[in-house]
């Protein structure tokens, strides 16, 4: 195991090191995204993932498995907020084709919360990441981690539910996404270490969603930021559409065909509830 856990740290510590340097050699600020979302985030989930199988301990692994899921939670995120400042900030470099240029749509807004309660799924996730961060597994730290949760749960006010798990979509989802990420750090590490940067062509695309579920249309947006070569930069509504960055540019319907498939994926993971 101490064997498999060093491969995993070296290539992390390879795709880290084809991250950093992306974000030296692309030409412009949203392109040097594209190294900082993708990238980084397996390098460094392969480097945790791996110190905690090389060290042969459950709890360690745990930990690398939870910042894993948080750094593919939040490397989405703030690649698109620091891409749309960018943009707004007139940084975005020369592009080849630009939707985001002429709309008049405002960005999604959440609206206001409608209810408070505990849900116990999300009790059970704050249990279990509880523990994960004292790295001890006994009823004492569940207990504490329990109260811990309740608090959090009841003080935070949530959404009504807009839709429902389906766990054979689910699963097709996050085959699909893990396929997309793997892909995405390949060509970013490709276009890294290809002198010149000659097949990049940076453009924007608008893609109208046809779901009107903003858990699933924000879903979308998150995971396009891992597909090859796309990062999105705003997502707007009535109705809801999302502008990808795009680094090889070659024509806009390849663009819409591929979110089109991640909503159909999404749809089917969470459907109307």
């Amino acid at each position: 195991m101490s064997g498999l856990g060093a491969l995993l740290m070296i290539v992390g510590t390879v795709f880290s090191l084809l991250a950093a340097w992306g974000i030296i050699d692309f030409p412009t600020p949203i392109s040097r995204l594209h190294a900082a979302t993708k990238s980084a985030s397996l390098g460094l989930s392969m480097i945790a993932l791996g110190a905690g199988v090389a060290s042969g301990s459950w709890d360690l692994f745990g930990v690398g498995a939870m910042i894993t899921v948080f750094l593919f939670v939040t490397a989405p995120i703030s690649g698109h907020m620091i891409g749309r400042a960018a943009y707004l900030a007139g940084q975005q470099g020369d592009l080849v084709h630009d939707d985001f240029f002429s709309t008049t749509s405002a960005p999604v807004e959440l609206g206001r919360p409608r209810r408070t309660g505990v849900r116990v799924s999300h009790w059970i996730i704050l249990v279990v990441v509880w523990m994960l961060l004292w790295r001890d597994i006994s009823v004492g730290t569940a207990i504490g981690g329990a109260l811990v949760a309740v608090v959090v749960e009841t003080a935070q006010r949530r959404f009504p539910a807009e839709s429902r798990v389906d766990l054979l979509g689910f699963a097709r989802f996050l085959f699909h996404y893990a396929v997309m990420v793997v892909a995405s750090t390949l060509r970013v590490a490709w276009e890294v270490i290809t002198p010149n940067n000659e097949t990049i062509r940076e453009a924007i695309v608008g893609v109208e969603l046809q779901t009107r579920s903003i858990d699933t249309a924000l879903l979308v947006a998150n995971a396009v930021s891992f597909t090859p070569g796309t990062l999105t930069i705003e997502l707007t509504s009535e109705p809801l559409t999302i502008y990808a960055h795009i680094l090889h540019f070659t024509n806009p319907e390849d663009v819409r065909e591929s979110i089109a498939r991640l909503e159909e994926l999404a749809t089917r993971a969470f459907p109307p509830a």
